[in-house]
């Protein structure tokens, strides 16, 4: 093996022919034997630099590397050539060669002789270290530690195809030939930046069908339609994939006669960009297709069963991914694939209503994947949601919005807004609820997610019409159908068909739009199926108070709806929207050492004052004494929200702005713009008048701060849209709240 401690070969032959100089002074000055170094100089001249720097020796009866690249062009240039039509070509050009020749030079650069159980879309997952990858990439491997890295580059551009590993990742494009910067790409899915991802992917690609090599593009192609497909972009999706399959057919004749491997992931994604398409019938018949294919398959691998999975998932048809990701768990061959599945059955277990295990597994889970964080979060809101918690569930739909980056909002955003409506929903705000879906049905419009659409109208839409309009459609999804039973009171006949269908989350969400269906059942005294927690709702049970104090400029109240009219002194007023934001949900409390220090650090009885103001707050606000408990049987005594849900407009300011920032990363200035607009008008004053505690001085800095740093922000950007009376009026408007801070940028403003 190459010896790290001694020189490269490849630098003494070098230093022998630059400089004026002996073999033996040469061998000297190394070290070496001199017959040893005219060993190296008859190498290099004969067999070229990439010899000398391997320690691979090339069997004797191997054919020229000449006539290795011709044979492997071909197939390169005709994806679906077999060795025989491939061997008529080759005699045609006077070459007389063996099918098993061919074979085994198609095998060494991976055009064939895959490992069955191990075949999917990463290509370089499916072959064996041969003889000639291991010691090439061992002798690369310790020149790269060395430091010489374009050395190292060398030795890996000689190697006609090896499997996935990491130091490729390391090397940069520019040292590596195209069959390496293809194997990296494919490596990098999910590693590096979404955008970067794309388009470097699409260069390669272009750069691959200008030279006329189709099966690398085909290669390349299914990795790029797999991201756009996780970006949800289906029409993209299904251009991309009748492009790659026109050149399957343009190049080998029927798409059904086209290699396995190929003909499958293609159909896959062509399944996936039909579902967001509304094209269900389509997609269940692809979904079948590819069931009958690889259950003919005498060694179907694990690959392929996660891909029939994921599809079989958009269908919501959980059962049957179930199947195929527990299969493809059993005929796992690596540690990734086990995680791959593993993921995978997350989405299951988390629609099967299992929230705990699907975030469990998230959490675990070792692969790098696009969104993952914001993946948790949104299943963490459902748990919270599900376990009685809905201004939890907001605040983690609010954060899952704040970081999703542009590539991932079209894909999270419709679960995200749903889960925020959910929420609400559950808190007897159906308007609003309503409105938050309403706002959102243009943005799926306009990207063609028809899927995400029908769901949203069965949801908000008339049931009379829009029951008509959908049943009379062919294809329709099981989640619109299980919403549509809710809708027409079915309760039992949803529930059922839910859990034979594996989509209880989805249950979860909708019964909070139709609750006549549940409080119907509570009213006769029967079991609903459903998590106590979720029956303590307000939805479900009109006795749990629900107020609303608009904190965003003078209070006003609103309980369960209802305008309050109530007047409060000001550290009452300080007190409830401190309690408000600190402990707005059943089961939250306040230590009572913290509001001694905040409203009473001067007072020689805090705790009396407490008292007393409880009393009036409880009397003004008609709260029934019993749900604002003080309890001293803890260490730390605390005060004790026991049934109380409260919301604010400063909370939906937080969720506008998030949503807003979203929309924005998205490209989508338009909707941006209108969630900015109705952020700033829910400031109808300066907040917090009058209201001198350090809580509420802290807060009000912070409230005004976010304000102040938004309202110029949306201002220079219309400014740079060419809006400047529009800025100049917002301006305005904002100057009688708080006093803006401009830089000059406004100076003429």
């Amino acid at each position: 093996m190459y010896n790290i401690q001694r020189e490269i070969p490849i630098n003494i032959v070098h230093y022998y022919l630059n400089n004026d100089t002996s073999l033996r002074k040469t061998a000297q000055i190394y070290n070496i034997h001199y017959q040893t170094l005219f060993k190296w100089l008859k190498i290099y001249k004969n067999q070229g630099e990439e010899r000398l720097l391997s320690n691979y020796k090339r069997p004797w009866n191997r054919a020229k590397k000449e006539f290795e690249e011709k044979v492997v062009l071909l197939k390169e240039r005709n994806p679906c050539l077999t060795v025989r039509k491939a061997k008529e070509i080759l005699k045609k050009d006077g070459i007389e060669v063996s099918i098993k020749g061919i074979w085994g030079i198609w095998k060494r650069y991976g055009y064939a002789g895959f490992i069955k159980e191990k075949m999917g879309a990463v290509f370089s997952d499916c072959f064996s270290w041969t003889k000639e990858a291991t010691k090439k990439f061992k002798q690369a491997e310790e020149i790269y530690n060395l430091g010489n890295i374009k050395e190292s580059a060398r030795i890996l551009n000689s190697i006609p195809v090896f499997p996935k590993n990491e130091l490729i990742l390391k090397i940069p494009d520019c040292y590596l030939n195209l069959r390496r910067r293809v194997e990296k790409m494919i490596t990098l899915y999910g590693k590096i930046p979404y955008r970067s991802y794309l388009k470097k992917m699409r260069n390669m690609y272009e750069e691959c069908k200008k030279e006329n090599l189709y099966y690398s593009a085909l290669r390349l192609g299914i990795f790029e339609v797999m991201a756009l497909s996780w970006s949800a972009t289906p029409l993209k999706c299904l251009k991309r994939t009748e492009e790659l399959k026109n050149i399957l057919v343009r190049t080998g004749g029927q798409f059904s006669r086209q290699p396995f491997r190929l003909q499958f992931s293609l159909l896959i994604l062509e399944g996936i960009a039909c579902v967001h398409l509304a094209k269900i019938k389509r997609a269940t018949e692809i979904a079948k297709s590819c069931c009958r294919l690889l259950k003919k398959r005498k060694y179907p691998s694990s690959h392929f069963m996660i891909n029939i999975g994921i599809l079989n998932t958009y269908l919501d048809n959980f059962r049957e991914a179930e199947y195929w990701y527990m299969k493809s768990l059993e005929k796992a061959t690596s540690e990734e694939l086990k995680y791959g599945a593993k993921y995978c059955l997350s989405n299951v277990f988390f629609y099967k209503g299992e929230y705990k295990k699907a975030i469990q597994i998230l959490k675990e889970s070792k692969l790098k994947i696009w969104a993952l964080r914001s993946k948790i979060l949104l299943y963490q809101s459902q748990q919270s949601l599900v376990n009685g918690m809905p201004h939890k569930a907001i605040s983690l739909s609010v954060k899952t919005l704040s970081i999703l980056k542009k590539e991932e909002i079209r894909l999270l955003i419709f679960s995200t807004y749903l889960k925020m409506a959910a929420s609400y929903c559950s808190l007897g705000e159906k308007q609003r609820a309503e409105r938050i879906l309403r706002r959102f049905v243009p943005f799926l419009k306009k990207n063609k997610l028809k899927r995400e659409t029908t769901i949203l109208r069965t949801i908000i839409s008339p049931p009379k019409n829009l029951r008509r309009q959908i049943l009379l459609t062919e294809d329709i999804y099981p989640t619109v159908k299980l919403a549509l039973m809710l809708k027409n009171g079915n309760y039992w006949r949803a529930f059922k068909y839910a859990d034979k269908r594996g989509i209880v989350a989805d249950f979860h969400k909708y019964v909070f739009f139709f609750p006549k269906a549940v409080t119907d059942i509570i009213e006769k005294g029967k079991s609903t199926g459903l998590p106590k927690r979720m029956l303590k709702l307000p939805v479900f049970n009109k006795e749990i108070r629900v107020y609303y104090p608009k904190i965003l400029g003078d209070l006003i109240i609103y309980k369960n709806q209802r305008y309050l009219r109530v007047k409060l002194q000001p550290k009452d007023t300080a007190f409830l929207i401190h309690l408000a934001l600190k402990a707005g949900e059943p089961e939250e409390e306040i230590p009572l050492e913290s509001l001694y220090n905040n409203f009473w650090k001067k007072s020689k009885y805090p705790a009396r004052n407490l008292s007393h103001l409880l009393v009036r707050l409880k009397k003004n606000l008609k709260i029934p004494s019993h749900l604002l408990e003080v309890s001293y049987k803890r260490d730390n005594p605390v005060l004790i929200n026991k049934g109380i849900h409260f919301i604010t407009d400063y909370g939906e300011y937080q969720e506008s702005i998030a949503q807003a920032k979203a929309y924005q990363r998205a490209g989508e200035w338009g909707f941006a713009e209108g969630e900015y607009l109705r952020a700033f008008s829910l400031f109808r004053g300066e907040p917090f008048k009058k209201m001198y505690d350090d809580w509420s001085d802290d807060k009000r800095l912070e409230i005004i701060f976010s304000y102040e740093k938004e309202v110029l922000s949306f201002t220079k950007e219309l400014i740079s849209r060419g809006r400047r009376e529009e800025a100049k009026k917002l301006l305005k408007k904002a100057e009688k709240i708080v006093s803006l801070e401009r830089d000059e940028s406004f100076v003429k403003l």
